[in-house]
């Protein structure tokens, strides 16, 4: 998101001809400048190429932005659906693992994700439904096991452990005010994990 700094990201080349890269530029330049302050031609500037040729796999910004929807979610589905080894020793640790693996690896979906959430309107809507589910899911497995209260509010048990971690990524900006170094390094994303995780530990699952 654009915090007022100069871009902290390079250029892409001038090969992103391929409909994934102009995806990726696109969700880059969707990420620092505003979904609506951006154009395709503004987005085929920054990869590169021309604007027919994004209009040749994106007719319209509307399907090159419901593309870029598609792959952030698929994103987070993979990596924070089902369960690994360790989510039936400590499931609240393991989500909060995998969540911070996917905020150093992918910076740019975060970076979009944050955007739109803050802009709001029907974007941002898809994106934080689409995370929702994903929250509710890993409730559902949570509760199964036994490791939700049943006296625990099932709406308010999904959506805060999510508020928790995408209003950090929404806040980004202040929150490095704060740190020492990007949010976004290993380091740094798992100091924010074990916080997170303790206090979903000691109070969704106490």
């Amino acid at each position: 998101m654009d915090d007022g700094s100069l871009p902290r990201r390079r250029e892409p080349g001038p090969e992103a001809t391929k409909p994934e890269q102009i995806r990726d530029v696109a969700m880059r330049c969707f990420a620092e400048r505003g979904i609506a302050s951006t154009s395709l031609r503004v987005i085929a500037e920054t990869a590169g190429v021309s604007l027919g040729l994004i209009q040749h796999y994106f007719v319209t910004k509307n399907q090159l932005i419901e593309c870029i929807d598609r792959h952030v979610l698929s994103i987070f589905d993979e990596a924070l659906g089902g369960q690994s080894e360790v989510s039936a020793a400590d499931p609240a640790a393991d989500a909060g693992g995998r969540f911070a693996e996917l905020m150093y690896k992918n910076p740019d979906v975060m970076d979009y994700i944050g955007r739109t959430l803050a802009e709001g309107g029907a974007v941002g809507s898809v994106i934080f439904d689409g995370l929702y589910a994903i929250s509710a899911a890993q409730g559902a497995r949570f509760a199964e096991q036994g490791l939700v209260p049943n006296d625990l509010d099932p709406v308010w048990a999904n959506l805060l452990p999510l508020v928790l971690r995408v209003g950090t990524i929404m806040l980004r900006p202040h929150i490095e005010r704060y740190v020492d170094g990007s949010l976004y390094e290993p380091a740094q994303t798992s100091r924010w994990d074990a916080a997170v995780s303790r206090m979903i530990r000691e109070g969704q699952m106490s």
